[in-house]
């Protein structure tokens, strides 16, 4: 019997609660910039950030996930790459991935259906990553294909009907990471009523009756806005998103050290203040569609505390140093970590022991001046705004 399109991994398991993950990401796109481009998609320039945001949450999942309720029972990953197909190193071996165009993606999609129905306390989470557009109230996430002259509109997935009919699934816990500007296309699409369509269906049977389906939808930008890329490179949103996961959207409340998709929202909104200028914020502005609570991921009790540091505006990131000096008396050593004007992000990130820590910071050219801050660092992260003084 063939192997399942696209499937990474999987622990067999069909009895037990697992969480079933589905990953999309989209680098090149035929028929975009390039020799092939369409009327349709020729104004898409190609990317560089998709394929390595997959394989960094694919990571994740494989090697720190951990939710005692549901843990991974299946991984499909799909990625379009220029060139040869995208090979994903996992235990030794090298996976050949499909291409995530319509075909490959629906076909894997019904086999991701199978395994998803097979308990009711599954959970599923949904990545994708690539370029996405939005007209009127829709938005629709685009596959390799899209643009494609002889079905310009279908080589993509409507975000709406996704959502909708995975109301119809028997998991209750559902997450959406979608990690793709939403740039508005209005003007190019004047007479479509819709763009891609249905990739998936499920009947409704199964699920208990009066069973809730818990939904949360996260999007690294507001509708109209184009959602940062690091060329290269892992995004922006979903950085955030892997760094809330592993460590600051936690608390103990329940008296476990416990990710809930709230607080992940949150600490996203939190990481990206911190790390991107004005200028860069303001075209990367978390959001949520649905944001239904649950718990995504478990870790053991922090015995450091991360400290995102970063500087107010107007000041521009500078080269120099900054530093983190324990005031509590325990006489810790000083802790400093060099930055660059050329840095990606405009951030220092300490890992501390639990105490009280002033914040300093030493550019290599004057003015202006950074005001040191202290700050006690308790919970498993501390964010450090320094005021500037030009």
């Amino acid at each position: 019997m063939a192997a399942p399109i696209g499937r990474v991994f999987d622990d067999g398991v069909r009895d037990q609660p697992r969480t079933h993950v589905f990953i999309i990401g989209v680098d090149n796109y035929i028929f975009g910039d390039g020799p092939k481009a369409s009327m349709v998609a020729g104004g898409l320039p190609q990317l560089t950030s998709p394929r390595r945001s997959a394989f960094a949450i694919a990571n994740w999942f494989l090697k720190e996930f951990a939710n005692p309720d549901a843990r991974l029972g299946t991984l499909t990953m799909l990625v379009s790459k220029k060139g040869r197909k995208a090979v994903f190193p996992f235990r030794g071996n090298k996976r050949r991935l499909p291409s995530a165009d319509l075909k490959s993606v629906k076909r894997a999609m019904a086999q991701w259906r199978d395994v998803f129905e097979s308990h009711p306390d599954n959970m599923v989470v949904f990545y994708f990553c690539g370029h996405g557009v939005s007209f009127g109230q829709k938005a629709a996430m685009l596959l390799s294909n899209f643009g494609d002259p002889a079905s310009a509109y279908d080589g993509a997935i409507d975000l709406d009907s996704l959502r909708g009919t995975m109301r119809n699934a028997q998991p209750g816990r559902q997450l959406f990471v979608i990690d793709c500007c939403r740039t508005r296309a209005d003007s190019l699409y004047d007479n479509e009523t819709e763009i891609g369509g249905r990739v998936l269906s499920v009947v409704p049977a199964g699920r208990p009756p009066g069973t809730m389906v818990r939904q949360c939808v996260m999007l690294p930008t507001i509708d109209g806005e184009k959602a940062f890329g690091v060329s290269n490179d892992v995004s922006v949103f979903t950085a955030a998103f892997l760094d809330a996961v592993r460590f600051a959207g936690f608390d103990d409340s329940t008296g476990n050290w416990v990710s809930t998709t709230l607080l992940i929202l949150d600490a996203i909104s939190r990481l990206v203040e911190h790390r991107l200028p004005q200028k860069l914020r303001e075209r990367t502005v978390p959001t949520a569609l649905e944001s239904a609570s649950f718990s995504i991921n478990h870790i053991d009790e922090p015995q450091l505390a991360k400290s995102i540091v970063t500087i107010e505006e107007p000041a521009g990131w500078p080269d120099g140093t900054f530093s983190a000096t324990d005031v509590s008396g325990a006489g810790r050593p000083t802790h400093h970590l060099p930055t660059s004007a050329k840095d990606d992000f405009r951030y220092c990130q300490f890992e501390l022991q639990f105490g009280t820590w002033e914040f300093s910071g030493d550019p290599d050219v004057k003015p202006p001046t950074i005001k040191p801050a202290r700050r006690k660092c308790l919970r498993p992260v501390a964010y450090v705004k320094l005021e500037v003084t030009p």
